[in-house]
């Protein structure tokens, strides 16, 4: 778990793509979309089936391997679907979904044991399980397959961490202590430094280290909006450019400005919870109970209490050692400005 935007999937997606076992079987699983029980089970049937047919692209071997695969997985129909990129169709005879993901999940899982296949499976935005109808009961489903895999490993990601913890460290959940927990940090500042340099040399740009400090804390360590300025200077600056801390800090002042959804997405929220907003961005997640905020902000103790709750719930903001950020960074810098 980690928050948005810092790179989670890239990072599952390179270690598939990259650093696999050359016959591991593998599929990364997108359900943050999904907003019922059949579009999860469409979500991860074609994760399985783009997992089965893996980099293979013959039509002669691709409608052989469906034939061979149908023998494993009894409860569905299994095509080959023709199209710029062939792909296997794998259409499940129970209408009940639930039932369906487990029935695939156990089929899958069998068909590697018989073939002396390993594989890797990550299911990203995992917590939004928790928001579906009969959550409970899919996670259920979803223990009982998973506790009965043959040679496959899974990762669980997401970026609501109270969530996903709700779901392995609660002793009456599905999911308890299913698995080790990770929490995924910010690149580390040295180290992204060294590669936004090595990146600059391409046009002799050199980036001092307080600029790029200046950058890493406005961003809160944020990996895309760092590479998102990196390359708007790496696009902009001339060749052999220094750049300083104030040219860094107007590349931001720019992207900040001309980011109309930043005050559309602020006037989405009540007055309170603006108010809140403000709170956080403005004492950079220090203590905000305290007297002095309440007069600054003409707020009552018990409001902006609630408020925090709702904003956490949200995921609009959330804690980390005792200390509360936003979401989203680009909205803390506008905060800052206006």
């Amino acid at each position: 778990f980690a928050k948005r935007r810092l790179g989670k999937s890239f990072l599952v997606k390179e270690i598939f793509n990259n650093h696999l076992y050359e016959k591991t079987l593998f599929s990364h699983i997108d359900i943050y979309s999904v907003s019922n029980t059949k579009e999860l089970y469409e979500k991860i049937k074609e994760g399985i089936a783009d997992s089965l047919k893996g980099k293979e692209s013959s039509l002669d071997k691709l409608q052989s391997m469906a034939s061979s695969i149908q023998e494993y997985f009894g409860g569905s129909k299994i095509t080959l679907k023709l199209s710029p990129r062939p792909s296997f169709e794998i259409e499940p005879t129970s209408k009940v979904y639930d039932e369906a993901i487990g029935e695939i999940l156990e089929s899958y899982f069998n068909y590697l044991e018989d073939k002396g296949l390993t594989a890797a499976i990550a299911i990203d935005e995992f917590q939004k399980i928790v928001s579906l109808k009969d959550n409970i009961k899919i996670e259920e489903v979803l223990r009982t397959a998973i506790s009965k895999r043959k040679n496959c490993s899974f990762i669980f990601t997401g970026s609501r961490r109270s969530w996903l913890l709700s779901m392995f460290n609660s002793p009456d959940r599905p999911f308890y202590k299913l698995g080790l927990e990770h929490h995924l940090g910010s690149i580390n500042e040295d180290v992204f430094y060294a590669w936004v340099l090595d990146n600059f040399k391409k046009k002799n740009i050199f980036i001092d280290k307080d600029a790029f400090s200046y950058l890493y804390s406005e961003a809160n360590g944020e990996t895309r909006f760092v590479q998102l300025i990196s390359y708007k200077m790496f696009e902009e600056e001339e060749e052999t450019s220094i750049i300083s801390k104030d040219k860094v800090k107007m590349y931001i002042d720019d992207v900040i400005q001309g980011a109309s959804s930043i005050s559309a997405y602020y006037n989405m929220f009540p007055i309170v919870q603006q108010n809140a907003l403000k709170i956080v961005s403005k004492q950079d997640g220090v203590n905000i109970y305290t007297e002095a905020i309440f007069q600054e902000f003409n707020i009552a103790k018990g409001s902006l209490q609630s408020a925090m709750n709702r904003l956490l719930e949200s995921g609009a903001i959330y804690a980390h050692e005792d200390r509360y950020y936003l979401e989203n960074v680009e909205l803390g810098m506008w905060l800052k400005r206006v």
